[in-house]
């Protein structure tokens, strides 16, 4: 059998406490002159970010209206702000919706110009060749390895002010990267260890508020995306981007919904990884533990971590379940089963 493994375009990551003091280092080697950056409002209030602004040593200009699930009206109007302002560079300082709107604005503006990512949430948009955005309240997406950022910097204290409930759902987030690369067989045994690797790191340290645990929070959402040119996502993912932009369910609280049930249902499909990811949760050798101890395990975590969620509590009725099930291309039968059960939960 003859299989491909593609590389994404990131040329550098930079990792550790205080990572981002390496930034006009990085913009020189870059040759990066006047750069847009782009942000939400609730991280341009941070101190970190603040502290970051005040020691850039190039021109910018600054957008902090990027909201939840990108909506391409704000998008558009960063792209406006860009060209005003002659940019040819975007620094994106933020979760998953403000790193994807950059990846968009340079989709359809300027493909090749400078981006580098400052994540503040678990994500792992900043490691991807995908960008979402949202237009009337759909989910849509690109996929470009040219869109992936050049640039990744890894700072804990830049996450130091994220609410916690954002930092540890978004956690959920990349421990469902995780788990639903873990079901596909043709990935490489390094992505299928770094994987398991990335469950055991967040399962570890998404409790703990030491700038050395959101390090390795942070470095477990990098390994659970290794390989992600190669590895779809499942169901879980896929429900996730319905319900998220349909109902304005955050990206990570659509993981705490999905991911226990799905993978209830991949514990029938999928035993041997769902055996191993159990073990990578309760430090337990895989052949000691159950298929159906996976979703078990997880859900406890979620819960364990603040998280009590259903779709119910953000007013989505059992009518949707059609709606929601038209929306997956290619379902299968036992999607609709699973759907349902969702919307039965309290």
């Amino acid at each position: 059998m003859i299989q491909e493994y593609n590389y994404l375009p990131i040329n550098k990551v930079v990792y550790g406490e205080r990572a981002t003091s390496k930034i006009n280092s990085i913009i020189s080697s870059l040759g990066m002159k006047n750069a847009l950056v782009l942000t939400s409002s609730s991280v341009s209030r941070t101190t970190s970010f603040n502290g970051f602004l005040n020691s850039l040593g190039i021109e910018f200009s600054l957008n902090s209206q990027i909201t939840q699930h990108s909506p391409l009206a704000e998008i558009e109007h960063a792209t406006e702000q860009y060209r005003n302002n002659d940019c040819d560079s975007i620094i994106s300082v933020g979760g998953g919706s403000v790193i994807d709107a950059a990846k968009v604005l340079r989709y359809y503006h300027n493909i090749d110009a400078q981006q580098i990512a400052i994540p503040t949430t678990l994500s792992a948009a900043e490691f991807s060749h995908i960008a979402g955005y949202s237009l009337g309240g759909e989910k849509n997406g690109i996929r470009d390895k040219k869109i992936t950022p050049q640039t990744a910097i890894l700072d804990p204290y830049m996450t130091a002010e994220t609410p916690e409930r954002l930092w540890r759902s978004t956690g959920i987030r990349s421990l469902d990267h995780a788990v639903e690369t873990l079901i596909h067989p043709n990935m490489l045994d390094v992505s299928r260890k770094a994987a398991l690797e990335a469950i055991r790191m967040l399962a570890s340290n998404l409790h703990e508020r030491t700038m050395g645990s959101r390090l390795e929070c942070q470095m477990g959402a990098w390994y659970s995306y290794w390989q992600v040119y190669d590895s779809p996502m499942g169901i879980s993912h896929t429900l996730g981007k319905i319900i998220g932009a349909r109902y304005e369910i955050p990206h990570g609280i659509t993981s705490c919904i999905t991911l226990p049930k799905v993978m209830e249902y991949y514990a029938e499909l999928y035993p041997g990884p769902m055996k191993e990811i159990a073990s990578s949760i309760s430090g337990k050798r895989p052949e000691d533990e159950e298929p159906g101890n996976a979703a078990f395990l997880m859900k406890n975590l979620i819960e364990s971590l603040g998280f009590h969620e259903t779709l119910a509590k953000y007013e989505v009725g059992k009518d949707q379940a059609d709606r929601i099930y038209g929306s997956i291309g290619n379902p299968e039968d036992w999607h609709r089963n699973l759907i349902e059960d969702l919307l039965n939960e309290k």
